[in-house]
């Protein structure tokens, strides 16, 4: 029958550290630490992991990387859609203020809003492909298309306010199209927000000019 040395030593009274090296001391030892175990079969590997997380150290050099890039994801799509504010906020300010350059600034407007607008349904190209979806393909281009003739053939005014009811149009497939559903919840909103943003300032320097 084994001997319980540390059942032993409490029974005694001893305060010194238990002199128990047995492989039965050892493994109770490291239990009570809470370190990492050394060598767990695959099920009790599963189980440590479900109640304490998997180390660091465990992690795969590719799996922790992944990890830590879509931790960063919303925070760098937020920064990164309301830098792309800038230019519509600060280029409808400068219509006002410097109103002598005021051609040069509209004409800046509106090519920054048609790249955006470019850029907008140009992603839905991704998704589309990977979903077999060729309807939203052929709406994309449609959407460029009349930018890019607005562009042509409006007035600076006429096409700031096209590109805000485009903007507004892309946001309402957004939502309503079964292709988007797999978005995240803070990109649609972020979306709404950047979107009546962005539309408000076209429709502030079409009133100007």
């Amino acid at each position: 029958m084994a001997v319980d040395h540390e059942k032993i030593r409490r029974l005694l009274g001893e305060k010194e550290k238990s002199t128990d090296h047995g492989l039965g001391a050892k493994s109770l030892r490291r239990a009570l630490s809470g370190d990492v175990p050394k060598t767990l079969t695959p099920y009790e590997w599963e189980q440590w992991y479900a109640d304490h997380g998997v180390p660091e150290g465990h992690l795969a050099p590719e799996e922790e990387q992944i990890t830590s890039t879509l931790d960063k994801t919303p925070m760098y799509a937020t920064w990164l859609g309301r830098a792309g504010l800038l230019p519509f906020v600060g280029l409808l300010l400068a219509l006002y203020i410097d109103a002598q350059h005021q051609p040069l600034w509209a004409n800046a407007l509106a090519s920054y809003t048609f790249a955006i607008i470019c850029f907008l349904v140009g992603a839905w190209w991704g998704m589309a492909l990977i979903q077999r979806n060729p309807t939203t393909l052929v709406f994309s281009n449609g959407i460029v298309l009349v930018a890019f003739f607005g562009q042509m053939l409006l007035s600076t005014a006429g096409f700031f306010m096209l590109g805000a009811c485009l903007f507004i149009a892309t946001v309402i497939v957004e939502r309503r199209h079964a292709l988007f559903k797999p978005q995240p919840l803070y990109y649609a909103r972020l979306r709404l927000q950047l979107t009546l943003v962005a539309s408000i300032s076209l429709v502030l320097a079409a009133m100007l000019l």
